[in-house]
């Protein structure tokens, strides 16, 4: 299965400041060197050509040219597939206990 995935390339001259919206974003550093910020965090990453840094998907960043540079930014793919909420198996387990004695059964 083959996907389709929308890239950017942020071409920031010396000292300009740009805001990456939330989401789960690779910055990839193509020219130049970025001074990133996080939203909530204390550490700060600077990219030089050819580094890459992957936000969270609730994570903000403020992106600093230090030079003129490229920023790419490209969605980061999930692989892993979501687990059920723990109060979906309640009725499973409600009914192998027994605790249900008389009661419907829930359909799962």
């Amino acid at each position: 299965m083959k996907t389709d995935t929308l890239t950017v390339d942020l071409n920031m001259p010396h000292k300009a400041l740009q805001v990456i919206p939330q989401g789960a974003l690779r910055l990839v550093c193509r020219e130049g060197s970025v001074w990133i910020t996080l939203d909530h965090e204390q550490r700060d990453v600077v990219l030089n050509p050819g580094e890459v840094f992957n936000t969270l998907p609730r994570q903000r960043a403020i992106v600093y040219a230090l030079e003129t540079s490229v920023l790419r930014l490209e969605p980061v793919v999930c692989t892993r597939r979501a687990t059920a909420p723990r109060w979906r198996w309640w009725p499973q387990r409600l009914r192998r206990s027994g605790a249900h004695a008389g009661a419907v059964p829930v359909p799962a």
